[in-house]
């Protein structure tokens, strides 16, 4: 797995609908208005923004992220509006594995439309072509049927449940194990 790859190329993806490119501070704006919506963060970690100053804070902190190289987060640009409607990347990697953990947020005004379908399966084709991957993954809480049929659509494979593996508002929660391979994406 060579992640210095991703780090010097920065990529920047074309789809359809879309494009993927790194967030930077510019993009506050834009993240308050789907991460200020209590329905895009009921099953996140992070609480709902309250003001583009939480918008600010959170990408800063996943700029220090991309700056320790420990993660690297695309912002879903809606070719039509140019704004940012969400984000998907490699929130987490193990490079002696080859394996990363797939995380991603979407303003509730483009579920269910194949946006994040559309989005992953540029990170999942480039983790496994160009980074070298093995093995990308992804959780999500039990209940959220949304992110686990946007998994499906990619074609990850639900390996099972994880007990109380997060706390989440105070909660411990359940949450789904998926999986897509190298040689199931190339087959």
């Amino acid at each position: 797995m060579d992640v210095s790859k991703l780090f010097s190329e920065s990529p920047i993806f074309e789809t359809d609908r879309l494009y993927l490119r790194r967030l930077s501070l510019e993009d506050a704006g834009d993240y308050f208005n789907f991460a200020s919506n209590p329905q895009v963060t009921i099953y996140t970690i992070w609480e709902t923004h309250q003001s583009i100053n939480d918008s600010t804070h959170f990408i800063k902190y996943i700029l220090k992220k991309y700056e320790s190289r420990e993660a690297y987060h695309w912002g879903i640009v809606d070719k039509t509006s140019n704004r940012i409607i969400g984000r998907t990347g490699f929130i987490s990697w193990d490079v002696a594995h080859q394996r990363a953990e797939i995380g991603f947020a979407l303003s509730c005004d483009f579920w269910n439309k194949g946006i994040i379908t559309e989005a992953n399966n540029q990170i999942i084709q480039y983790g496994f072509m160009s980074l070298n991957l093995n093995r990308i993954e992804g959780r999500c809480n039990f209940d959220n049927i949304g992110s686990g049929r946007a998994m499906e659509k990619v074609g990850m494979i639900e390996e099972g449940i994880l007990r109380d593996q997060l706390k989440i508002k105070g909660k411990f929660v359940d949450q789904k194990m998926y999986s897509i391979l190298k040689r199931d994406s190339i087959s």
